[in-house]
């Protein structure tokens, strides 16, 4: 594959995605010493990194920019008073880490409630994946997160093994579809709660950043013409 194909364009294109959805992730994710080593010496700096090549944009490169240098500057307990404040129950200023929670609704929308969790749970069935025991629920902002992180990668795989053909194609259906569907309709609300909850730094900027990423990702990939159908899935 030469580097002038286009499947080799998309390739570098997807891998960089995963790689930003993949620091994002871990920003959200409850913080231990460990996940500090990862994400300060790995994950953040190759966020920055692929969103660099990923976009000109200068508010949202500077974002994920202002966020690896705050990290850079911090301490595991300060960054668990810090994800307390956003995320807890218990703080006054929390900002809801829920798909379900964020949109809300009047207890006679149960239902729909329900149907919307399925719905998550069947995407993540259709790729042979599911929330771990223990871990956070379906529609946790990491897990949708780390979700599209796996589609990015197995489309960059498709596109390598077969090029352009039908499992990169359910890939990226199912990329569009997840956040037109679900990632994409709540991310940039609970973007903006975290930026304007004046809590920890970190989290306010991880919150511009989670919001301006998700809704260029979804300009990018054409989300809002998403399949309304998803196609069965088959070796993927």
């Amino acid at each position: 594959m030469s580097p002038n194909d286009p499947c080799a364009e998309d390739i570098a294109f997807n891998l960089d995605r995963a790689r930003v959805y993949r620091g994002l992730a871990q920003l959200f994710r409850a913080p231990d010493a460990e996940w500090i080593r990862t994400t300060r010496d790995r994950d953040l700096p190759e966020l920055c990194q692929a969103l660099e090549r990923l976009t000109k944009d200068d508010d949202l490169v500077g974002e994920a920019r202002t966020v690896c240098d705050l990290f850079e500057d911090t301490g595991v307990e300060k960054l668990r008073r810090g994800h307390q404040r956003a995320f807890d129950e218990s703080s006054g200023t929390r900002c809801a880490p829920t798909e379900m929670d964020q949109l809300g609704g009047a207890p006679q929308l149960e239902l729909t409630r329900t149907f919307e969790m399925a719905d998550v749970a069947g995407f993540y069935k259709a790729f042979g994946v599911e929330a771990r025991e223990g871990a956070e629920r379906g529609d946790h902002i990491v897990t949708e997160l780390e979700f599209m992180n796996l589609l990015a990668v197995k489309q960059a795989i498709a596109l390598q093994d077969e090029g352009e053909g039908e499992h990169s194609e359910v890939c990226r259906n199912a990329s569009r579809a997840f956040l037109r569907d679900h990632l994409g309709r709540w991310a940039p609300r609970l973007g903006e709660c975290l930026a304007a909850a004046n809590g920890d730094p970190i989290y306010s900027s991880a919150g511009r950043l989670l919001g301006g990423f998700v809704a260029f990702d979804a300009e990018k990939i054409d989300a809002a013409g998403a399949p309304l159908h998803r196609v069965a899935i088959k070796d993927i």
